[in-house]
């Protein structure tokens, strides 16, 4: 993975900052995280605006959805730039997450999202088609479950506002008739569960606009990261459409995180969870 000199690069590299919330029964992958909107009901003002937020984003679709491929990258004046490429079986929790740290190493993990142990997946991962055993091995299948908790946050947490161990409080002074706030902190769920978050629900349309975060590792003293959730795109599945955000843009900053190239198949490329060499495209 290249590191870049970038504040956002270096935000988004931190593993699994950015994935306050999750918990070991609440991880994507897990039967609880993809309940219907028919099973919640809402009880606080922070609820109804959560809950209209999940609507927004199809979550019910989401729910028949039995795979999810994507794109993580950055977008900065020179281009852009795809960090790791990502394939789910939502149903068996099976993961393929392809990446590089170098223009000679290509790195594929064969991992399964509902077995993890100590930071890690169990799996294998291989480097170049070659398989990787020991320290390297663990290495990889550490990177992997970074790359898999950062990456889905960045695309999914919309979906994840009734997840276990979410507090949600509706913030009124910040609220404007474009935006209702919420404020997301965590019970003692994941692994930086001091972060915090903070979701612009559009009051129009119902879907996060802008979210901002103050994360667990960050000074106490320093101020809100915002980005703007942009570039939505339309996935149609058997239940229904799933409403994704595709660019993630950075306030102040000339410079992006894209969660792209997505899409719910109905069924998997051939050999997706067994092949050890990359196939998810260069694009």
């Amino acid at each position: 993975m290249t590191r870049g000199s970038a504040s956002l690069i270096a935000t988004f590299l931190m593993g699994g900052l950015l994935w306050a919330g999750c918990s070991s029964d609440s991880t994507p992958g897990s039967e609880s995280v993809v309940s219907p909107t028919d099973t919640i009901a809402p009880k606080t003002r922070a609820d109804s605006v959560a809950y209209r937020l999940l609507q927004a984003h199809g979550m019910d679709a989401w729910a028949s959805s039995p795979y999810l491929r994507f794109n993580f990258g950055i977008e900065t004046p020179g281009g852009a730039q795809t960090i790791a490429r990502h394939l789910w079986n939502r149903n068996t929790g099976e993961y393929r997450i392809e990446w590089s740290a170098g223009p000679d190493s290509s790195y594929v993990a064969l991992v399964n999202v509902r077995d993890q142990h100590d930071g890690r997946l169990g799996g294998t991962a291989y480097l170049n088609g070659d398989e990787l055993t020991g320290a390297a091995g663990e290495s990889a299948r550490e990177e992997a479950y970074g790359r898999f908790v950062n990456d889905t946050y960045w695309l999914l947490a919309p979906l994840k506002a009734f997840d276990s161990g979410v507090n949600r409080s509706y913030l009124p002074d910040s609220s404007t008739a474009e935006h209702d706030v919420l404020r997301l902190t965590f019970n003692d769920v994941g692994r930086t569960p001091g972060d915090q978050y903070w979701l612009y629900v559009s009051t129009e349309t119902g879907r996060l606009d802008r979210w901002a975060y103050h994360l667990q590792g960050m000074p106490e003293d320093a101020p809100p990261q915002f980005y703007d959730w942009t570039q939505y795109r339309e996935l149609p599945s058997s239940g229904g459409t799933v409403r994704l955000a595709s660019r993630k843009a950075a306030v102040g900053a000339d410079q992006a995180l894209l969660t792209n190239q997505l899409a719910l198949p109905e069924s998997p490329p051939e050999g997706a969870f067994s092949t050890p060499k990359p196939m998810l495209g260069s694009e």
